[in-house]
């Protein structure tokens, strides 16, 4: 399950990859970013996917809560009984890192990998996951976000309790999602063009980067992509615009820094379409929607609900996890229809 993190990519990333190329069909794209057997891809994923903690490539709605995905829709391409089987084998995985993972993370992952529980509480939905009290925070109910972050709910006086570890066993673990569109979804991208002519091209952005392989579990990052149009080109054309919220994404495993890292994607392109074809530059993000379940491991805190008792518990969830083999977070393609 899953595979190494991305290497920190240069300052400077070139996200048009092929500039002399005008893409005509969805096989075009999906092949040059997944590859063939012939040639490696710019963004290969694979079939399965695991991340550490709670995973940041959950989508969310312009309130900023997760938008959720549910039970029966997610079993229905994946078994939690597996997802068990499949967490664990990715907490043993960490555990086993001794070279890339601290022993405080790898200690937490160990509780998870040696469970000897098989058969999971599945939730409802993604946002059925308070795993101690009821309803929100302000109520005292720790959900699992706060918890994998090694966090309690607050106490008297608001104060926030955090273990040692900024962790607690959390396993996310999906299979790719064979709904349209989850493999190198659209983001960004021009308005068309139709009646033929030339345009030039100039996209940016800037990935924003959270990693910690000494305290917390690894999480993921945010992109925003700007794109502008400039007929003919040298005209300033305006300065384009973010294209609708940021896009969130989340690591396979740990990464390797301390600090956040702002990555910058700049390029340009100029390009001609025929009369009879409608024009326009494609961004596509460089990973895919896994569906799958949040694995949890906790024991009861109260006398009264047995204490010390264990428990996993599994929460659907649709998660974009980018691929560990590019250092884009979007590619661009001239594209015609």
């Amino acid at each position: 399950m899953g595979t190494a993190s991305p290497a920190a990519a240069a300052d400077e990333q070139k996200p048009i990859k092929d500039k002399e190329t005008i893409y005509s069909s969805e096989a075009d794209i999906i092949a040059k970013m997944a590859g063939t057997a012939e040639k490696k891809g710019w963004a290969p994923v694979a079939d399965s996917e695991s991340v550490m903690g709670y995973p940041k490539g959950l989508d969310r709605d312009k309130d900023n809560k997760v938008m959720p995905v549910y039970k029966d829709d997610v079993q229905a391409q994946y078994d939690a009984k597996q997802a068990v089987v499949d967490a664990k084998a990715a907490a043993k995985k960490y555990y086993e890192d001794k070279i890339n993972n601290p022993q405080p993370l790898r200690e937490t992952a160990k509780l998870l990998a040696d469970s000897t529980l098989t058969d999971p509480e599945v939730r409802g939905d993604t946002n059925d996951d308070a795993l101690f009290g009821r309803g929100g925070p302000e109520l005292g109910a720790e959900h699992t976000e706060m918890y994998c972050a090694g966090k309690h709910a607050p106490a008297p006086g608001g104060r926030v309790d955090q273990n040692a570890a900024k962790a607690n066993p959390c396993v996310f673990v999906g299979k790719l999602d064979k709904k349209d569109g989850s493999k190198y979804p659209k983001v960004g991208g021009s308005s068309g063009m139709a009646g033929g002519g030339e345009k030039t091209y100039t996209v940016a952005g800037e990935t924003t980067e959270e990693k910690s392989s000494t305290e917390g579990w690894a999480v993921g990052g945010k992109f925003t992509p700007k794109v502008a149009a400039l007929t003919p080109a040298g005209d300033k054309g305006g300065a384009g615009g973010e294209l609708g919220a940021e896009a969130s994404f989340t690591y396979s495993y740990s990464s390797t820094t301390t600090n956040k890292v702002s990555t910058k994607q700049q390029d340009e392109t100029k390009v001609t379409f025929p009369s009879d074809k409608k024009g326009s530059l494609q961004g596509r993000r460089d990973g895919a929607y896994y569906v799958g379940y949040i694995v949890v491991r906790k024991t009861n805190a109260l006398p009264e609900d047995n204490i010390g008792q264990e428990h996993l518990i599994a929460i659907p969830a649709r998660v974009y996890v980018q691929s560990p083999q590019s250092s884009t977070s979007v590619t661009y393609f001239k594209y015609q229809e």
